[in-house]
């Protein structure tokens, strides 16, 4: 039995205003060849599958022909959960139609799946969150955690567990991982997928949110054991060989601190009894994402020009002793993929401005001069129109 492991798609992400759905549309492209080039059995998807709950409708386009195409007309079992960017329900609101081309979708944790026929291939039994499927005549447990946030399952949860009515959440999450892997039928591989941050795990800034303080963070010793663990959650892909967990991580760049690691897609071979063979598969980066430090305007607007053409999303961090005028911006920006211009202004100590009498000119001075150095950039007309009512007003 072969599975292929993703996660992390966050389709209908954009990067400072500017979408990414056609990195994504290449993306599920050589997924659906990387499925079939390596005649996998199964396809899991651990979680955020859209960037927001109410994702834009041609990433939810996206998603319905990119796992369609997996499934391979329902010959192919494609198992998905909900993720904490996920709108849960709106997820799993295709599972009538889904259930025909083989797309199981998990929308809550303890979950119990009907029994019967899906696409080409048939759930034989179910317990709350698991299921075991019979593909030809082969047959694998698959135990699916979504994203198991308090409010999912109901509780609350202490960070040491000390309390005599609660348990800290890695505790917890790894009880029920372990509880659900128990029901595997005995003789067949068992996986277990989830949508969880391990605590030592690596997040590079995706995901912000309480568990990074470790309150909702999974310790790697409470995991169970498992043929395989398909996780998502962190963007950097990462593999855990002793407990056979993996994260796949996202499968495009999502910010500047994710250009420093190749992504990946996984493979997983289940031969039986933990003996596992795991290969991760490195994904082309489409349109990288790059940072250039620039000594000085004039050698920006030449860099700028020099990689007019390219395909990178580009920040262009400039040292420099003044601002940039509007030109000179223009004259950078005039280079589409150009998304940001970082002016590091050095700031010679006499360009301090000291009011040492309060005169009107003296006032809109020390304005201008505290705009620039805020701001780095002289304050438009509009600005000073206003500054000048305001200063009106008040003498």
């Amino acid at each position: 039995m072969k599975i292929l492991h993703t996660s992390d798609w966050h389709l209908g992400k954009k990067l400072e205003g500017y979408s990414r759905i056609s990195e994504q549309e290449k993306f599920m492209e050589n997924l659906v060849r990387i499925a079939e080039g390596e005649k996998v059995d199964i396809v899991l998807v651990a979680g955020d599958i859209y960037d927001v709950p109410n994702p834009p409708s041609d990433a939810e386009r996206l998603f319905y022909r990119g796992v369609k195409k997996l499934s391979d007309g329902g010959k192919r079992p494609v198992v998905i959960i909900p993720g904490n960017h996920d709108s849960a329900d709106r997820l799993a609101a295709s599972n009538p139609l889904s259930r025909e081309m083989g797309i199981i979708i998990f929308e809550k944790p303890f979950e119990k799946k009907e029994t019967g026929i899906y696409g080409e291939y048939k759930v034989v039994s179910s317990v709350e969150g698991g299921i075991e499927i019979d593909i030809s005549g082969e047959r694998v447990y698959i135990y699916a955690l979504p994203y198991p946030g308090e409010k999912s399952l109901g509780e609350k949860f202490t960070v040491t567990g000390d309390s005599e009515d609660q348990i800290s959440y890695s505790k917890r999450i790894g009880k029920i991982l372990q509880d659900g892997i128990n029901e595997k039928p005995e003789k067949i591989p068992g996986i277990v997928m989830s949508h969880i941050f391990l605590t030592g795990s690596s997040g590079d800034g995706d995901e912000r949110s309480i568990e990074l303080g470790g309150s909702m963070a999974v310790n790697l010793s409470d995991l169970p054991e498992a043929d395989y663990i398909a996780l998502g959650h962190i963007h950097r892909p990462m593999c855990f060989e002793k407990k056979r967990a993996v994260y796949s991580g996202s499968p495009i760049e999502y910010r500047v601190s994710e250009n420093r690691y190749p992504k990946k897609v996984y493979t997983a071979e289940l031969n039986g009894n933990l003996n596992t063979e795991i290969k991760s598969i490195e994904v082309e980066n489409y349109k990288p994402i790059k940072r250039y430090f620039i000594e000085g305007i004039e050698n920006a607007i030449e860099k700028s020009e020099s990689l007019q053409g390219e395909e990178e999303w580009i920040y262009l961090e400039i040292d420099t002793d003044r601002p940039l005028d509007s030109n000179e911006v223009r004259a950078i920006k005039a280079n589409k993929n150009v998304i940001e211009i970082i002016p590091k202004v050095r700031w010679e100590e006499n360009n301090s401005f000291e009011i040492n009498e309060y005169t009107p000119e003296n006032i809109t001075k020390a304005f201008k001069n505290f705009y620039k150095k805020s701001r780095n950039s002289e304050p438009s007309k509009e600005i000073m129109e206003v500054f000048m009512r305001i200063t009106g007003e008040v003498e």
